[in-house]
C-alpha cells in the first residue's frame, strides 16, 4: 500500500513509500518526497519532483497521474489525474497532474473534504465539523449541502453519500452516540443511520468501497456493528483481547476490505468476515496514500 511514512527534517519533509501488509514493512521511496517550506501565511507544501504539485503533507500514488498527488486518497478525483486542498493562504485549490491550480476564494474558512464525481465536499474548519458544502469545479461555485447543525462532525463520503457522527467526540465534546448520513446534493437533510445502544459510544466509523460503514462500539458492551448499503445492521466478529478503543484511527478502504492501521497493530475488515488482526503495531504515523494491490 503506498503511504506517507513519516515526518523528518524538522517537520518539513513528508518521507512517501509503500507498507507491506500485513507485515507492516516499510519501504522508503528515495526519490520522492513532499517538502514543506516557510511562508508568511504558514508552510507550502509541494513535491520535490517534476512537475511540481503543491498540496498537503501527506501523498497519494495515481497510476493515472504516473506518481505521487500530495493529498490524501480522499482528496483525489475520481479520475485520478486531479485533486483539491487547502491552501495556507485559506484559498482552495483544485489541482491536476501538471501542477496547474485554480483558485476558489474562500471567505467561509471551508476546507476539502473529498473529490467526487459532482465536485469537492467541503466542511468547516471547526473541531465539530457541522455542515457540508459542495464545489462545483467548472463554475467555481459553492452551494450548501446540508446546513450547521450542533456539534456534527462530517468524516467520510463515499459513492454521493457523507458520514459523521453527533459529536467530535474529543475533549470539551460529549462521546458521539449517533451515526449520521446525507446525500452530497445540495439542500439534502441528514437521518439518523444508526444509534449505539445505551451505555455504549461511537469510537470510529469506516466506511467501505461497497457503502457499508463499520462501526467501532465503546463503553459497557464494546464491539463491532456493521451496516450494510441496504440499511441492515449485524454484530461482526472481533479477535479476543482487541482494544477497539485504540484500533486504527488511519484507515483505507480497497477491494480487500478495510485496513486499519496503527500503534495496536495492523487489522482488515471485511463483510462477512469481521475484523482481522494481521499485522503489528506501527511505531510512526502511516497515513494510507491509495489500494493495497
Amino acid at each position: 500500500m503506498p503511504a506517507t511514512v513519516g515526518i523528518t527534517g524538522g517537520g518539513y519533509i513528508a518521507k512517501l513509500g509503500w507498507i507491506t501488509l500485513p507485515s507492516g514493512a516499510i519501504t522508503v521511496d528515495t526519490t520522492n518526497e513532499i517538502d514543506g517550506s516557510n511562508d508568511p501565511v504558514g508552510i507550502i507544501w509541494a513535491t520535490n519532483h517534476s512537475p511540481q504539485r503543491y498540496g498537503g503533507a501527506s501523498g497519494t500514488y495515481s497510476n493515472a497521474a504516473g506518481g505521487w498527488l500530495p493529498v490524501p486518497p480522499e482528496l483525489v478525483a475520481p479520475d485520478g489525474l486531479h485533486y483539491a486542498y487547502l491552501q495556507a493562504d485559506g484559498t482552495i485549490r483544485v489541482s491536476n497532474q501538471n501542477g496547474q491550480e485554480a483558485i476558489i476564494k474562500n471567505p467561509s474558512k471551508l476546507t476539502p473534504l473529498a473529490f467526487t464525481t459532482t465536485g469537492v465536499v467541503l466542511t468547516s474548519q471547526t473541531i465539530d465539523t457541522n455542515g457540508l458544502w459542495l464545489l462545483d469545479t467548472t463554475t467555481q461555485t459553492i452551494a450548501p449541502i446540508t446546513p450547521v447543525a450542533g456539534t456534527n462532525t462530517w468524516l467520510e463520503v463515499v459513492h454521493g453519500t457523507a458520514w459523521g457522527a453527533d459529536s467530535p467526540g474529543v475533549l470539551g465534546y460529549p462521546a458521539p452516540t449517533k451515526l449520521l448520513t446525507v446525500s452530497t446534493v445540495p439542500g439534502s437533510t441528514p437521518t439518523v443511520a444508526f444509534t449505539a445502544p445505551g451505555g455504549d459510544s461511537i469510537a470510529l466509523i469506516a466506511v467501505d468501497t461497497q457503502g457499508g460503514v463499520m462501526i467501532d462500539l465503546t463503553g459497557s458492551a464494546p464491539g463491532i456493528v456493521y451496516l450494510s448499503a441496504s440499511g441492515g445492521t449485524s454484530q461482526a466478529a472481533v479477535p479476543n483481547g482487541t482494544a477497539l478503543a485504540r484500533i486504527g484511527p488511519r484507515h483505507h478502504a480497497d477491494a480487500h476490505g478495510i485496513w486499519l492501521i496503527g500503534q495496536t497493530g495492523i487489522f482488515l475488515f471485511a463483510q462477512g468476515v469481521g475484523l482481522q488482526s494481521l499485522g503489528p503495531g506501527q511505531t510512526i504515523d502511516v497515513v494510507p496514500g491509495g489500494d493495497c494491490t
